[in-house]
């Protein structure tokens, strides 16, 4: 599981890596996931490796991404990585929305009190997003806002992340 999406994630790289304008970000943010019992506030890091297309005024990039959920359970650790492909629509100078879908794999341990030990569980799924952001907003970087609805069975969360995309290559 985790091996194919590493390998959907490099190869995806690969398609966009050659071109001249490729671009580079790294994306902190914090969220809350409603999923029970992993739900919770959740705190991550993701990356994103883009390059525009001449597909109109789309662009694609590629925003892989790994999370940890503070759950409300005690017990229960849940950790989730993300491989997701994003296409940002034309929008205004100070409004850039985008939508996208990608792979998600969440792991889940339980502490069991009964026999001493510890059980996890890890899972493939799938993710659906949709987000905008605020260009020019900020010197250091652009703050963005995102909804992401992950169907990992058994678990299926909706997300709500908030966070910043800090450009570290060509912009």
């Amino acid at each position: 599981m985790k091996s194919t999406l590493l390998a959907l994630t490099f190869c995806a790289a690969a398609l966009l890596a050659p071109r001249a304008e490729a671009q580079f970000a790294l994306l902190p943010y914090i969220g809350y996931n409603t999923e029970d019992p992993t739900g919770g506030f959740l705190v991550g890091i993701g990356a994103e490796f883009a390059a525009p297309f001449s597909a109109g005024s789309l662009a694609l990039a590629i925003r892989p991404s790994a999370e940890y959920v503070f759950t409300d359970t005690e017990g229960i650790d849940f950790f989730q990585v993300n491989g997701d492909v994003i296409a940002r629509f034309s929008g205004s100078p100070s409004l850039a929305p985008y939508a996208g879908a990608g792979l998600g794999v969440a792991i889940v341990s339980f502490d069991d009190d009964v026999d001493g030990g510890d059980d996890s569980n890890t899972e493939l799924g799938l993710n659906l997003l949709g987000g905008v952001e605020f260009p020019g907003t900020l010197g250091f970087g652009t703050p963005f806002v995102q909804l992401r609805y992950s169907i990992i069975d058994p678990y299926e969360a909706f997300s709500v992340l908030g966070g910043f995309s800090i450009p570290l290559g060509q912009r």
